[in-house]
């Protein structure tokens, strides 16, 4: 008995680059891309187009994810990113976040488009990790954020979450 053939979809970044991915990976991977798919009744052969967020590198990162988390039928692989255990995925997911600024913000505004919601999380994970033990000041400079409270509001302000930061400090 033959394997039945893959169906495959085609989708164009927004700078007009066409790829070609698996149709269940695709639609099990993203909310978006499987409506489009349904709701409209496109065929295989169409190519669904991506918003102006979506280019071709940031399109690229996003596939290369879903190939490693989705199986040809649509089975995603699952683990829980636990320190201490050791599993395929998680190696791939820490290289995954090795990426500039301006690479990990695009991806996640990519997943959240994608309506990819794992691939979200996988992302802001990364970004916390980056912040965690940062000051304001080390987070402000990180992230180019200009500090436009004086000195009396931000003491204000600290005096307020006092019990917030206390919380963190004992983590």
């Amino acid at each position: 008995m033959a394997a039945e053939p893959k169906k495959m979809v085609r989708l164009r970044s927004s700078d007009g680059v066409t790829f070609e991915v698996e149709e269940r990976s695709i639609c099990a991977a993203s909310r978006t891309i499987n409506g489009v798919l349904m709701e409209e009744g496109r065929a295989a052969a169409d190519v669904v187009p991506l918003p102006d967020v979506i280019n071709a590198a940031t399109l690229s990162r996003v596939l290369d994810y879903v190939r490693e988390h989705y199986d040809e039928q649509g089975h995603r692989e699952f683990y829980l990113p636990i320190s201490g255990l050791d599993h395929p995925l998680s190696g791939f997911d820490k290289d995954f976040l090795k990426v500039d600024d301006d690479t990990l913000f695009d991806v996640m505004l990519a997943a959240g488009y994608l309506g990819m919601d794992d691939l979200v999380e996988l992302m802001c994970r990364g970004l916390a990790e980056q912040m965690k033990g940062k000051t304001p000041e080390e987070l402000r400079q990180r992230f180019g954020i200009v500090n436009d409270y004086t000195k009396e509001e931000e003491e204000e302000v600290r005096k307020e979450i006092a019990w917030a930061s206390e919380l963190f400090k004992s983590q």
